[in-house]
């Protein structure tokens, strides 16, 4: 066993100095020995060691599992619990797995990491997610690592241990990939609400995935593994996560108005972030059918609501000014058919932007008055300023505020409320009485074809009831 001639090397000049010098000494404990009758049989191995080691070829003892150790124990035979018997390895920071295609990766498991996890304080044994570590060299009959590796005294006990030993196990896996998808199954055995909306046909991830996507994200890429820890403390966290992949995106939402307020207070609850907009595991995105017909939805879950945006004095009339325009009107209407394809009038991000998001106040924001025309032009051809000002820019109109549009707020109410009413109300007026008088003239036209019907009638009786009579009647003879 070459890997461990030096310390054999040291075992032999240490056991031959002891013999050497204290000769004397093992005489006088071996016959006190003998005389109180407690000789230990082991006192027979302290013979000298020759100067060339013999070639000593250990046989592999089984690899301790999560069952339990071998029967002569480890470390001078101590009880250990199953996370002790998988850390007694996975501790060591130069243990290392290879994969099929050469690559290889840290086995390393930091055991503070995951007792501060979410999973640490609730009593998780490893076993709960790698429940096939039967696949790993953890069986009897692997001859990848045995007790001598680490213990390289004769027969594996725990007197002499080598820390940080090297060792190198081969895994069951294509790559480091193959192995993060089939570890990730076991997170459906208890999250099994959540597993059912990451299989939701509709979500980003899944679909990216069955297209043949292997990087799509899974369980472990947006929560980690053994230091999970939720997402969502601080809430800054989940835009970071999500610009590990969505790196572009990332960076234009952290410079925008939402991400720079999350950025300055990082557990801000009125901030939307990724999961507020797209879903948390049914991620949906502007690809999947409905979402830009309900998109003006998302936004007003947080600009509708009174109370959220009193905090930052934002109008809620922006959600509702919208939908009384033509852009709203158009949105609204696809948005109750879901078999409606995508609208192309416009909606939110449209004109505001979708991750770069500015308050309307900062020149770099889509609808600011100086960039408005070329916002508005993306979609109306030869824009000007006059167009852009004829637009009430969500507002309610007031004298004090706009004196221009009150006026035409009140023209729109003379026609909204007068004009349009009178109009049409006239005309159904018009068509209710034509309909009466058509009523009442079919109605007399009734009444006299009936009443000449049975005067008709009333005639011919009385002619009938005559002849009748004149028959009746005898005739006179002549004289």
């Amino acid at each position: 066993m070459t890997t461990f001639a030096g310390l054999d090397d040291h075992r032999t000049s240490r056991g031959g100095s002891l013999l050497r010098w204290g000769t004397p000494l093992w005489i006088v404990l071996v016959l006190l020995g003998m005389v109180w009758g407690k000789v230990d049989t082991r006192v027979h191995a302290q013979e000298p060691t020759p100067t060339e080691p013999p070639e000593f070829t250990p046989t592999p003892t089984p690899f301790p599992t999560p069952e339990g150790l071998p029967s002569e124990g480890m470390f001078l035979g101590e009880e250990r619990s199953p996370e002790e018997a998988c850390l007694m390895c996975h501790s060591q920071h130069a243990f290392w797995g290879r994969f099929e295609n050469g690559e290889t990766v840290q086995l390393f498991v930091d055991a503070g990491q995951f007792e501060n996890s979410v999973h640490g304080p609730e009593g998780l044994e490893c076993v709960a997610c790698h429940d096939d570590r039967d696949r790993y060299p953890h069986r009897p009959d692997s001859p990848e690592i045995n007790c001598v590796t680490c213990h390289p005294q004769a027969g594996g006990r725990g007197e002499q241990v080598v820390l940080e030993q090297e060792l190198v196990v081969n895994l069951p896996y294509p790559d480091y990939r193959e192995m993060v998808l089939q570890i990730n199954q076991a997170c459906a055995s208890c999250h099994e609400e959540e597993a059912k909306e990451v299989a939701f046909e509709g979500s980003m991830h899944t679909v990216a995935m069955k297209r043949g996507n292997r990087e799509a994200p899974v369980c472990s890429d947006c929560h980690g593994s053994h230091d999970m820890k939720p997402p969502s403390r601080p809430r800054s966290n989940i835009p970071e996560i999500c610009g590990r992949c969505h790196r572009a995106v990332y960076s234009s939402y952290k410079h925008s108005g939402h991400g720079r307020t999350l950025m300055e207070d990082p557990m801000n609850p009125d901030v939307p972030t990724c999961v507020d907009c797209h879903g948390v595991h049914s991620v949906r995105g502007p690809r999947t059918p409905g979402f830009r017909n309900e998109s003006a939805l998302i936004c007003a879950r947080c600009h509708a609501d009174p109370e959220r945006m009193s905090k930052y004095g934002i109008s809620t009339a922006v959600f509702q000014t919208y939908l009384t325009d033509f852009h709203g009107r158009a949105v609204n209407v696809a948005r109750m058919d879901p078999e409606r394809p995508p609208v192309k009038e416009a909606t939110c991000y449209d004109c505001h932007g979708v991750h770069n998001i500015q308050p309307v106040e900062e020149a770099t924001s889509a609808v600011a008055p100086e960039n408005l025309p070329e916002t508005c032009g993306h979609c109306h051809k030869e824009v000007n300023e006059y167009f852009t000002e004829a637009w009430l820019r969500h507002q309610q109109p007031s004298l004090e505020s706009s004196p221009e549009t009150a006026i035409v707020r009140v023209i729109d109410m003379v026609y909204g409320y007068v004009l349009i009413p009178g109009v049409i109300g006239g005309f159904l007026l018009y068509i209710a009485l034509d309909a009466r008088k058509r009523w009442q003239e079919r109605r007399e036209r009734l009444r006299r074809a009936t009443r000449t019907v049975e005067q008709e009638l009333e005639e011919e009786l009385l002619r009938e009831l005559e002849a009748l009579e004149n028959l009746d009647e005898p005739e006179e003879k002549e004289p």
